[in-house]
């Protein structure tokens, strides 16, 4: 019963932390493959020339293949009956995360879109979506044209907030439903994570912003919610040493005929502690490793198959993520069995109150 319990405690905080971690690498790669590690725009959101950009002090730090012009705006996606607002993102090279799916490049009129959008709107691969923008930079007083789009894929995140709104189409169609000229964009994507440190002072009015700050909050709220559940699942993997202890105690007081005995041969109490130690200590190792193993075959399951799914709207993708750590594993193995062994010292204690004379006249 102590090696089951402590099984149970140990897999419960193995599955939380991979949990934990998995959640943040999860979202770290998704949201660094949708936005790029960082984004240069007009500090008051305008469009402005890539002929007028200081690229030239970008390009001493990174190469040209690594910057990439966007156009970026809302609009109205109407399909039939069906309308929703949409953030079209005009680019000339796909996110990583969409191209392993679809090619690189769209081509003039096509447009990707997430399936909660596709959903919501009714559409399919091959039909048109007909996009209205709310304002267009160079017609404020008149009436919004209409611009037909042929849907070319639908791609699936995981993350609700761009499976339900974002879209991507090529970096001419974006200029051209926004109204920008040729040159005109909304901004730069880098795609260079060693870019941080260099790139922190840019010149007014441009600013410069990495994904980690535009989504602080995101993971702040992640810092929060994961020591409740350290310290929750960690207090269960300690009542089951506490378990170990009562079971172990148990143990000693059910031999009390058999340690005075030993005691009127000679033994020392210390060979004894030595026995009783060794006992818990491989308790404590076999109560982890049956632990660590059930956690570890959780992990490779879901992995295969996703069977855990939860909702998207609440937890920002559609299955519970996990993330195993050797290190981790072998580290939390190594201290439950340190204090398996550090807690057998409080019963052991019980073997100097036992007096032989006293325990043989029973026996």
């Amino acid at each position: 019963m102590a090696i089951g319990g402590l099984s149970i405690g140990v897999a419960s905080l193995i599955l939380t932390i991979s949990i934990v971690k998995g959640f943040q690498i999860s979202i770290s790669e998704k949201l660094s493959s949708f936005e790029g590690e960082a984004r240069i725009q007009n500090i008051l959101g305008k469009p402005f020339n890539l002929n007028d950009f200081p690229l030239k002090e970008i390009k001493k730090y990174i190469d040209k293949n690594e910057i990439t012009p966007f156009a970026r705006g809302i609009a109205l996606g109407r399909n039939g009956s069906r309308a929703d607002g949409i953030i079209i993102e005009g680019v000339k090279k796909l996110p990583k995360s969409i191209s392993t799916n679809f090619t690189d490049n769209l081509n003039d009129g096509e447009i990707i879109i997430g399936y909660v959008l596709a959903k919501n709107l009714g559409i399919n691969i091959g039909e048109k979506l007909f996009v209205q923008l709310f304002q267009r930079q160079d017609q404020l007083n008149t009436t919004n044209s209409i611009r037909s789009l042929i849907v070319k894929g639908v791609f699936h995140s995981g993350l609700q907030e761009f499976d339900k709104t974002l879209a991507y189409t090529s970096l001419v169609t974006a200029q051209n439903i926004f109204g920008l000229k040729e040159n005109q964009i909304s901004g730069i994507i880098i795609n260079n994570k060693e870019l941080n440190i260099q790139m922190r002072d840019v010149s007014y009015p441009y600013f410069y912003e990495n994904w980690q700050s535009r989504h602080a909050l995101l993971f702040e709220w992640i810092n929060v919610q994961k020591w409740p559940a350290y310290i929750m699942f960690g207090l269960i993997t300690l009542v089951s040493i506490i378990n170990l202890m009562a079971a172990l105690t148990m143990i000693i007081q059910e031999k009390t005929g058999q340690i005075g005995i030993l005691l009127s041969q000679g033994i020392k109490f210390y060979e004894l502690k030595k026995i009783f130690m060794l006992m818990s200590g491989f308790i404590g190792l076999v109560g982890t490793l049956i632990g660590g193993g059930l956690a570890s075959t959780v992990i490779l399951i879901q992995k295969e198959f996703n069977f855990l799914k939860i909702s998207s709207e609440v937890y920002f993708m559609d299955e519970i993520p996990f993330s195993f750590d050797p290190f981790l594993f072998f580290l939390i193995i190594i201290i439950i069995l340190f204090i398996s062994i550090i807690f057998s010292w409080f019963p052991v204690k019980i073997l100097e109150k036992v007096n032989p004379s006293d325990v043989l006249k029973y026996e």
